[in-house]
């Protein structure tokens, strides 16, 4: 799934950035103490590293191995601080802090936050004189408002973040007209009922009859008032798990899934009919119609998107062929 493969990606990149800051404080207390400062903190580290890199490599259930890379920085820090209490590896741990705010999860970043607290309180009163020994007592509340203070501006930021991520979204997997769903996240839709193993799939391709005729007539600002109308009654008939998509122009498709055969054809005859009924748009009564074309496939391992819309198409110009071979047919009678 997007959501877990996105996750997964994001603890790779926090390993990374974990290691990577890391080996820069070891640089520094070697440094600073020589080798055998960094003993025995370094084998727990090494175990968490063996630890992260099996859960991360196997793809072990991508939020759990999320808690347990944050979970073990703080773990790892109190062992630090405990074997080396020095302001520099107390400073380094409130990078913790932010490196969480990478997942953009608000209960992540405010553990987080509650951790570097109880680490601040551990830190000043039981090593208080090895880290800060120049420091009153009376001074704990700004450590305490500090973190505090950089918790509540990230949870800020995430939630702006999410709202930007959103917007971005809609731009990239809506079509701006109609706001239905683009080909790009039809295609996604596509990949995750593939993925979810569902036991069919089905395709509606629908085509507005003499769409261009309406637009020379009347105008492209009632036509785009039509496609919107268009795209309100298919949705007031499809279900919501179903994705409804404008591939351009005045054509659609519908992608259904765990939906049996049978009710397709009534299913097609309900939307053809909610699409024949004349829109009244600035006071005026316009006739549309449209012609309905459907594939289905159970082999959903197997199937293509592309393929299918190509099935359903062909489907649909059999449609208006047919349509059109009865309204000329009609014609002649007349005659």
């Amino acid at each position: 799934m997007i959501g877990e493969e996105l996750l997964h990606h994001r603890n790779s990149i926090l390993f990374i950035l974990i290691s990577v800051f890391y080996f820069i404080q070891v640089t520094i207390n070697i440094f600073i103490e020589g080798l055998a400062s960094i003993f025995p903190p370094a084998f727990l580290f090494i175990v968490f590293v063996i630890i992260l890199i099996l859960l991360i490599h196997k793809k072990v259930n991508p939020k759990l191995t999320m808690y347990v890379l944050v979970c073990s920085m703080y773990l790892y820090f109190y062992f630090l601080l405990k074997d080396s209490p020095y302001l520099v590896n107390y400073l380094f741990m409130w990078l913790a802090l932010p490196l969480s705010a990478i997942y953009q999860n608000s209960r992540v970043v405010v553990i987080s936050g509650i951790a570097s607290i109880i680490l601040t309180f551990y830190s000043f009163f039981y090593l208080h004189c090895e880290i800060f020994p120049n420091v009153g007592s009376e001074d704990f509340v700004y450590l305490i408002l500090y973190g505090v203070f950089t918790t509540a501006f990230l949870l800020i930021f995430i939630h702006k973040l999410r709202e930007a991520n959103v917007k971005l979204q809609e731009l990239a997997y809506r079509d701006p007209l109609t706001g239905s769903a683009n080909r790009l996240l039809l295609k996604v839709k596509f990949d995750l009922l593939k993925e979810a193993k569902v036991h069919s799939i089905a395709l509606f391709f629908i085509d507005m009859n003499g769409f261009k005729r309406i637009n020379d007539t009347y105008g492209h600002e009632v036509g785009d008032q039509l496609l919107e109308r268009t795209v309100s009654r298919i949705n007031g008939v499809v279900r919501d798990t179903d994705i409804l998509c404008r591939l351009g122009g005045d054509e659609f498709v519908i992608l259904l899934s765990n939906i049996d055969k049978q009710i397709l054809a009534s299913l097609s005859e309900r939307i053809h009919a909610t699409l024949n009924k004349p829109m009244i748009m600035d006071d005026q009564k316009i006739k549309v119609s449209a012609s309905i074309g459907w594939a289905y496939t159970i082999e959903v391992s197997h199937a293509d998107l592309e393929n299918l819309i190509k099935e359903a198409d062909r489907a649909m110009y059999k449609v208006k062929g047919n349509k059109l071979i009865a309204s000329e047919s009609l014609d002649h009678m007349k005659d």
